[in-house]
């Protein structure tokens, strides 16, 4: 038999040998193989569901700022897509965003800061989850410019060197770095 089978091995190509070597015996490990790829790829849809969950759950239960916790929670679904998908840095980005923006959102209420305290504190969280994106993925650098940026512009808030983020403005920033981080999930797979 095992003559058999080395004739075979033989007579195929070199691409077809690697396939049919791999392909599991009848009935042996074709199921648990298709569990693991069926779990892999339902991860962020699942995630993401349970996500949005948790802040309305927590508002059921009077939980103050319920709804900030909607970004911590986004966060750790694409942290968790990022530890078990398939192209994990892609989740990477949106993973440390998100959670630096809720971390960002809370900590004034947590701490029972005041208010002209928050918008250096929210982009000095957005500032630390870029540089821990860099950290773990070092070869990948371009987190340092945005990262860098929101940090020279949450110092001079912070030390009063200028205003560099009119009143007015200030509420145009949540929507647009939510529209750049999924800009950026749409567009990082050509990046």
């Amino acid at each position: 038999m095992a003559m058999e089978e080395k004739g075979m091995a033989d007579q195929m190509t070199s691409a077809e040998a690697p396939a049919a070597m791999a392909a599991p015996a009848e009935g042996a490990a074709a199921p648990a193989a298709s569990m693991v790829n069926r779990r892999r790829k339902g991860v962020l849809g699942g995630a993401v569901l349970i996500a949005i969950g948790i802040p309305y759950l927590l508002q059921s239960f009077g939980v103050p700022d319920a709804t900030s916790y909607l970004f911590l929670a986004l966060g750790g679904a694409f942290a968790w897509a990022y530890m078990t998908g398939l192209n994990p840095y892609v989740y990477l980005v949106p993973a440390g965003t998100l959670i630096s923006f809720g971390i960002g959102l809370l900590i004034p209420g947590w701490f029972d800061l005041p208010g002209e305290t928050v918008a250096p504190i929210f982009l000095a969280s957005l500032t630390v989850g870029l540089l821990v994106v860099y950290a773990m993925r070092p070869a990948r650098r371009w987190p340092l410019i945005p990262g860098a940026v929101f940090g020279v512009v949450a110092l001079a808030e912070v030390f009063r060197v200028a205003t560099v983020i009119p009143a007015g403005i200030q509420p145009l920033f949540v929507p647009l770095i939510l529209i750049g981080v999924g800009g950026y999930l749409i567009l990082a797979p050509r990046l």
